[in-house]
């Protein structure tokens, strides 16, 4: 009888019940539509589209999940097989009744040979794992909710999940020492897997429900506009009320009670009809999202091409680097998204994106490396500034699309590309991919990093990736890629010639390659003699400018390394003066300090670090401009190289070798225990800091002004701007110089009235009211525009 019955029960939970799932989904969007039409007329694409995006990611994490877990019972089944059937039997949870889901997952992986018992016991896992990842992701919620939230509280909130979190990845350990009958209930509940997996496993549930909050406020941002500094609140916010529907098991899906949390949650920041309207809305295409989803994994599933296959297998052995890939697409979609609103809003100017731009431009044009000079109005070489040639080379992707935000975009990808050399460095010095991974996302929320990014452009920012590529490379034993990466990082500024000629030595003492090692130190310091002492000053016929930041140590570059060398006591009153100090505790904190335990590598970052600490300009101390793009690579080379120091030291000093195998087999184990500590450990310190120093919204100092502080008239201002011809000498306020940079001739007011045959103001500042007034009085010029604080004026 039981044979026959279930071959009935599998039919019926397959097509029958998938349809009748489909009705219901389609009930319930029919049933909102009178209530979501009226909203959604203006409706933004590309956020809508960035919603969907997050949320086909939150569901491909969540079914790899489920993979992992059929990974660890021993069954081998391939990805993009339980991809598609974790989807569809996902689906059925839509009927009144959740038995239906649960039972729909027994059926559909039956085929596939797996065990009844298994199935159960990796649905409450799953079912763990899914409410451990919104635990934490929820945490965010707590300033929404308690608007008197203090430190105190978060520290708790955290140290508690954090607590739920060890006892859950060593659930095995921790029940050796409860009584019997105990133990063997957590053996049931709880997963079998090493410590290792379990905090894998529960790495991606948090990532993907950051994914599933993110896409909700996406959503929810392209029907109204929202302040981003709420953005890690109502992220939470939106997990929190997502777990209350998943748990509350009378309701299919959570149909209810996740909306009611919404709209109580909302009706904070905007009005019942709107809270109620984001509450159904980001429900429903959540529901949409997920039939896209179906789709796709049914066509990966039935897909049989070579190239599909191909792409199969590399991501099979490559799923780290595909990890590294997202975290990096992340970045630059977010950064350089970012980036090109500044520019928009007229946030950027002539310095200094307007003199990278003009200088590329030019050199596209055929005046090569030529700058109209900043302090003038005379035609130079940028040499006299800086011998930062990258710029020769980025002219021919400047054809491509003849705009300063592609210099932007460019500055963008290269940065996201330095997370891929972090992790590959990582991965060759500690052995370890869940570490290496740790280390590339650190990269990538590194408060310097992502400050350098967004302060216009400087092609002293792409030397971080290059730097960190010229080490890989150096490490990888390949010369050839090596001197092209260290030519292409001296080239974005002259005193990074310094840093490569240090790389002789490594090559000289450590790889016993005498000859390249010499050749690449006699080489590189020459050049570096050279530019400081002779090109530089000469072109601009004085002494370098940024020698004025070191006029109290000497009047030349001689005279103040003797001076810096000389007086050792002088150079530690000054680097221990309390916003000194705080640059360093900005640079290495994201970190935890590991680079300490490693400080070789600081050597190469010495230059730049006692240029900025000693320097008398106060932005040299700082992280928000590009002053550390060339600290931070060595920083996050002796924070690697310090986990192993610190790693080694640990299981010499406890485990010396031996050929025991149980001795041999707890140093195992104590190493996967080391580097789950310094996984969380960096986890946590460079949350932190991007919380105090990072620019993302929901930092103390987010940089979000281009989004919540727009330009009103920047649409008119560009109106106007485009008619200008080209040939025109155009003197201009700094904000607007960035957009007019792409002529021969463009001068800063009040330089260049003279000269110039169009005069355009843009700002309240003194400077800007006194050439104001000066022009309006000029009688070879006509006011031509005059609205809200932009003024043309032309040469008559």
């Amino acid at each position: 009888m039981k044979s026959h019955l279930y071959p009935i029960l599998k039919f019926v939970v397959g097509l029958p019940l998938t349809l009748i799932a489909f009705f219901f989904i389609t009930k319930i969007i029919f049933d909102q539509a009178p209530a979501l039409l009226p909203h959604i007329t203006n409706l933004n694409p590309v956020l809508l589209l960035y919603g969907i995006l997050c949320f086909l990611l939150f569901y491909f994490l969540r079914s790899f999940v489920w993979h992992r877990i059929l990974n660890g019972y021993g069954y081998k089944i391939p990805f993009k097989d339980s991809c598609y059937l974790w989807s569809v039997s996902e689906l059925k949870r839509y009927i009144p009744g959740n038995i239906w889901s649960f039972l729909g997952r027994a059926v559909m992986f039956d085929k596939k040979g797996v065990d009844k018992k298994d199935i159960a016991a990796g649905l409450i896992i799953e079912a763990e794992l899914f409410v451990l990842g919104c635990l934490v992701v929820s945490l965010l919620s707590l300033p929404y909710f308690l608007p008197h939230f203090s430190s105190v509280i978060g520290w708790v909130g955290v140290t508690v999940a954090g607590l739920i979190i060890v006892v859950y990845v060593y659930n095995r350990q921790v029940a050796q020492y409860l009584p019997h009958k105990l133990r063997s209930t957590i053996h049931f509940l709880f997963p079998s897997f090493v410590p290792a997996e379990n905090l894998l496993l529960i790495g991606i549930s948090v990532v993907a429900l950051l994914f599933f909050g993110v896409g909700n406020y996406f959503v929810m941002t392209a029907a109204f506009g929202t302040n981003p500094q709420l953005f890690p609140p109502l992220v939470g916010v939106f997990v929190l009320a997502f777990v209350a529907g998943y748990l509350s098991l009378l309701t299919p899906a959570g149909f209810g009670v996740r909306e009611g949390i919404v709209m109580y949650a909302l009706l904070r920041i905007t009005s019942s009809g709107l809270a109620a309207f984001t509450a159904l809305f980001t429900r429903i295409i959540l529901i949409i999202s997920e039939i896209i989803f179906i789709f796709l994994s049914y066509i990966w599933f039935k897909s049989r091409s070579v190239f599909v296959t191909n792409v199969e297998k590399w991501l099979k052995g490559h799923v780290y680097e595909s990890i590294v890939f997202g975290l990096s697409a992340i970045y630059t979609i977010y950064i350089a998204t970012i980036s090109i609103l500044r520019y928009d809003n007229y946030y950027t100017g002539r310095f200094d994106l307007g003199n990278m731009a003009q200088t590329v431009w030019n050199t596209l044009h055929g005046n090569i490396f030529m700058i109209t000079n900043p302090n003038g109005t005379e035609s130079i070489s940028r040499l006299a500034f800086h011998a930062d040639f990258i710029l020769v080379l980025l002219a021919p992707f400047y054809a491509l699309w003849q705009d300063p935000r592609n210099l932007l975009l460019i500055q963008t990808i290269v940065i996201a590309a330095g997370a891929f050399f972090v992790y590959y460095i990582a991965q060759v010095v500690l052995k370890n991919k869940n570490l290496s991974l740790v280390f590339a996302f650190a990269y990538l929320i590194n408060p310097s990093i992502e400050r350098a990014n967004l302060y216009d452009f400087h092609p002293v920012t792409l030397a971080t990736t290059f730097l960190l590529a010229t080490f890989y490379f150096y490490l990888k034993k390949k010369y050839a890629l090596f001197l092209v990466f260290a030519l292409l990082s001296a080239i974005c500024k002259e005193q990074i010639w310094l840093i490569i000629g240090l790389f002789g030595f490594l090559l000289f003492f450590h790889h016993k390659k005498h000859l390249l090692g010499t050749g690449v130190f006699f080489v590189s310091i020459g050049i570096f003699y050279f530019l400081f002492w002779h090109a530089i000053p000469q072109t601009l016929g004085s002494q370098h400018f940024a020698l004025e930041y070191l006029s109290e140590y000497g009047q030349s570059p001689t005279q103040v390394i003797k001076s810096i060398l000389l007086s050792p006591d002088l150079l530690l009153q000054t680097i221990m003066e309390k916003h000194r100090s705080h640059f360093l505790t900005q640079l290495f904190s994201p970190l935890g300090y590991l680079s300490l335990f490693f400080p070789f590598f600081l050597i190469f970052a010495a230059p730049d670090l006692l240029i900025n600490l000693l320097s008398n300009n106060a932005q040299l101390h700082q992280i928000y401009y590009q002053y550390t793009a060339t600290i931070t690579p060595f920083i996050f080379l002796s924070a690697i190289y310090g986990v192993w120091v610190i790693k080694k030291a640990l299981l010499t000093l406890s485990f010396p070798r031996t050929r025991e195998s149980s001795v041999s087999g707890f140093r195992i184990k104590s190493a996967v225990t080391i580097n789950i500590f310094f996984i969380v450990y960096i986890i946590i310190f460079s949350l932190h800091s991007a919380y105090l120093y990072g620019p993302l919204p929901g930092s103390k100092e987010p940089n979000i002004d281009m989004i919540t502080k727009p330009l009103p008239q920047r649409d008119y201002i560009n109106s106007v701007l485009e008619q200008i011809p080209v040939h025109y000498k155009i003197s201009a306020s700094n904000n607007l110089g960035s957009h007019l940079s792409q002529r021969e001739h463009i001068y800063v007011t009040p330089l260049g009235i003279d000269k110039a045959d169009m005069i355009l103001i843009h700002g309240s500042d003194p400077q800007a009211k006194e050439t104001l007034k000066k022009v309006d009085k000029d009688p070879r010029f006509i006011k031509v525009v005059e609205k809200e604080g932009f003024v043309v004026f032309e040469r008559k």
